[in-house]
């Protein structure tokens, strides 16, 4: 992560870092894009970021010093392995979410990471939280903040392995699912 916030414009712009097709590594159903998040926790049936944020994981704390909006991290596909740690363990959730809400935020096409963006947020941010515009920006924050005014809800991004993970900052309704999210072949 740390390495991505030094290297922002690198990813933004350089498509054979990131490829140029995430609508083909999603699945979906009835139109809605598919997630899956494993937890310990047990019968869950909203995934709220704040209670997230409350009870980080050893994998999820490095996540966070680089950028501490609350957040929840979903895969994209069944059986899908964090790309530094491998096999998340506890039970599979999956989530149904309206594509037209997760931002492609390594491709960037709203241009909200870019320099001539930096005066709109450094505004909102001193009204939302009194933050002067002196102090640093956080990129992550910045487009969340700009994107989330379109109306998205969390973004996606590529692993290290070219799986995609979503970064989703609203509570999210899941079901349970019913098989073993990662099936033994």
């Amino acid at each position: 992560m740390k390495n991505l916030l030094e290297n922002w414009n690198k990813f933004t712009i350089d498509e054979s870092v990131l490829g140029n097709d995430y609508e083909s590594k999603l699945e979906y159903e009835n139109g809605k894009v598919v997630l899956y998040h494993v937890s310990t926790t047990e019968d869950i049936s909203i995934l709220d970021p704040i209670f997230a944020s409350k009870n980080l994981k050893i994998y999820s704390k490095g996540e966070y010093r680089a950028w501490d909006r609350p957040r929840v991290f979903f895969f994209t596909k069944l059986g899908q392995k964090d790309s530094s740690i491998g096999r998340i363990q506890g039970k599979g959730y999956k989530a149904l979410i309206d594509p037209d809400k997760l931002y492609p935020v390594m491709k960037d096409p709203k241009r909200y990471s870019y320099p001539d963006r930096k005066k709109e947020y450094l505004e909102i941010r001193l009204k939302r939280d009194g933050k002067a515009t002196y102090y640093p920006v956080n990129t992550y924050e910045m487009v969340a903040t700009l994107s989330a005014l379109d109306g998205y809800q969390g973004f996606m991004y590529n692993q290290h392995n070219g799986d995609l993970i979503v970064a989703m900052w609203v509570k999210v309704p899941v079901e349970k699912l019913n098989n073993i999210f990662y099936q033994e072949k």
